[in-house]
């Protein structure tokens, strides 16, 4: 995927929710619950896919309290905080 791919991803996945659109350190308040981060791992051991660009082997996780996990390559995350500065 392209930069421009990848950006206008993390848009569309920021506007769905499924990524934060303030810092993923921030506590997010959803009516009745606030979500926070519980675990950040950095390392080549996750399982899974990266959430923005779909390969695998991702280095970063994010543990919400709500027992959600965004799995992503740190390029990945850069994109996605320069997606919330722009916002």
């Amino acid at each position: 995927m392209s930069t421009v791919d990848l950006r206008a991803k993390i848009r569309l996945l920021m506007a769905s929710g499924e990524l934060p659109r303030g810092s993923p350190l921030a506590e997010t308040t959803v009516p009745g619950q606030t979500i926070r981060v519980t675990r950040i791992v950095l390392g080549q051991s996750h399982t899974g896919a990266c959430l923005i660009c779909g390969e695998a082997d991702p280095t970063l996780a994010y543990t919400y309290s709500d027992e959600r996990v965004v799995h992503l390559h740190t390029a990945c995350d850069a994109l996605w905080e320069r997606e919330r500065a722009a916002c």
